[in-house]
């Protein structure tokens, strides 16, 4: 009774730690196991959160404006800047309080605001105080992702804002087969702090999802499968290591048969 029970225990744990395409694959229909995510929330633009270092470039149509001095004399700004202390002086981080200061026009109010909001408060303070001719662009230099878990760990430049999860996977090499795509945990900034929420990466829900598009600054989490630690990825292997498994488990019954011991344990 008891080996037939440590056997068939054996073979269940080897078969439910085999790797399937359930598990890993995309873009499934929703199911019993797969989720289906609401059409909750589409692109959103990033708001700007404190520490964050913004890029801005200064453009004028009159030759008599001096924009040299708002411009770092022509110094270039690569997109991840904020990481480069030489040029991390031509920055403008957003404070404690929410604003950036800027010369000669002073504190900017930038905190919760997209780029494109404070491109158009800039030219106005500009237009008032300066110039009418001038016009700004403004960058956020600090933009990029990171993925930490089984995948490994990787810091990631984001080319462009609208970047989707499945395009930073690919830039960050996808994930591995034991990598568990049921619980992706996503750590975000937000002007409330830090949020962690999960997610299901398999179904294809997650488009319409709020998952869908990463943010600057955004960690993804990535867990260990089971079969991770077991060890088996396909079916094949578990059959092997299943028939290994009561091969080695016979073998000792039966030495445990003919000195008795096993019946001593078992049969008291």
């Amino acid at each position: 009774m008891n080996k037939y029970f440590l056997i068939s225990t054996a073979v269940i744990l080897l078969l439910a730690s085999c790797v399937t395409t359930k598990q890993i694959n995309y873009l499934q229909k929703p199911s019993v196991v797969i989720p289906d995510y609401a059409d909750t929330v589409g692109f959103r633009e990033y708001r700007l959160q404190r520490g964050d270092y913004l890029s801005i470039k200064v453009y004028s149509l009159n030759k008599n404006d001096n924009i040299d001095i708002y411009n770092g004399n022509g110094m270039n700004v690569s997109i991840n800047g904020a990481d480069n202390p030489s040029q991390r002086l031509y920055l403008y981080m957003i404070d404690e309080d929410g604003n950036i200061d800027y010369p000669y026009l002073g504190k900017i109010a930038a905190l919760g605001k997209t780029t494109r909001e404070v491109k158009f408060e800039l030219e106005d303070a500009f237009k008032s105080n300066i110039s009418k001719y001038i016009s700004v662009d403004v960058f956020l230099t600090n933009r990029s992702f990171s993925i930490i878990g089984e995948s490994g760990s990787k810091r990631i430049n984001l080319p462009h804002e609208k970047v989707t999860i499945f395009q930073a996977l690919a830039m960050a090499g996808d994930l591995s087969v034991y990598s568990d795509r049921s619980k992706i945990k996503l750590v975000r900034l937000t002007e409330k702090g830090t949020v962690v929420k999960e997610f299901d990466l398999r179904t294809e829900k997650i488009i319409d999802s709020e998952f869908y598009y990463i943010q600057p600054n955004d960690v993804i989490y990535v867990q260990q499968t089971f079969s991770k630690y077991v060890g088996i990825q396909h079916i094949t292997n578990a059959i092997s290591v299943t028939l290994s498994t009561i091969s080695f488990g016979t073998l000792i019954y039966k030495l445990g048969d003919r000195y008795s011991w096993w019946d001593k344990i078992f049969h008291r």
